[in-house]
């Protein structure tokens, strides 16, 4: 005969064991290791919420349906024998944060280069194809495709656009007036919300007539110019 103490005993043995084999799918007690890998990830992704991905995102300094005035300088690539410094501005206008059109012109101020001056040493009769550039001016379009911080020496965070452009103009040089279609990357760097630096590099495409400055015959060719300007931009 079993004491109802022992009775008592063996059921408090006994009772989690049944209680686990009742319930298949046990909660986890606060020492288990399993993590609920939902509610993290709720905690720290914008799940495709607009609001959320604002405050990711970030944006401290925006140009949106703003007028931007660059004053820009620069060298252009255009002939071996040339070296070729630029001047100039252009007037933009941010139809959005991505996209924004541009009207700019720039002057040359144009001498010969080391390669033309080392030609003449060594063979002073010999005659070079020239065709020195006096101005450009013309239309782009520029979208921005990247937007970032960085980190200034540790001591400050600068903020970052990189975007694409492409356009056409007006070359005019001694020969006469060129049409160019160009391409290029740029970097605008903001200083503040009225201000900022920016660097463009392009990459331009026209066919140019040349004189021969012995017996003045001409002869058309292609170019490609490679032209870099750096510049200061005012938001309004």
């Amino acid at each position: 005969m079993i004491k109802l103490p022992s009775i008592a005993l063996l059921f408090l043995i006994f009772a989690p064991l049944f209680a686990h084999a009742a319930d298949p799918n046990p909660s986890p007690t606060p020492d288990s290791d399993t993590v609920d890998v939902s509610k993290v990830t709720e905690k720290y992704w914008a799940q495709g919420k607009d609001t959320e991905l604002g405050v990711v995102q970030n944006r401290k300094y925006s140009s949106e349906h703003r007028f931007e005035f660059d004053l820009t300088g620069g060298i252009v690539s255009t002939d071996p024998f040339l070296s070729v410094n630029t001047i100039g501005g252009s007037i933009g206008y941010y139809f959005n944060q991505y996209f924004s059109a541009h009207v700019f012109a720039w002057k040359d101020s144009v001498s010969t280069s080391g390669a033309y001056a080392s030609l003449k040493e060594q063979a002073p009769n010999a005659s070079v194809y020239l065709n020195p550039p006096r101005s450009f001016y013309g239309v782009e379009l520029n979208e921005n495709i990247l937007y970032g911080k960085a980190s200034l020496f540790g001591s400050a965070i600068i903020y970052v656009d990189i975007y694409a452009l492409g356009g056409a103009g007006i070359n005019d040089t001694d020969s006469g007036n060129d049409f160019t279609a160009f391409v290029g990357l740029g970097q605008k760097i903001h200083l503040n919300k009225y201000m900022a630096l920016d660097l463009n590099y392009r990459i331009m495409l026209f066919n140019e007539t040349v004189v021969n400055p012995v017996g003045g015959a001409t002869q058309t060719r292609s170019n490609t110019t490679d032209a870099v300007t750096l510049g200061i931009c005012f938001f309004y």
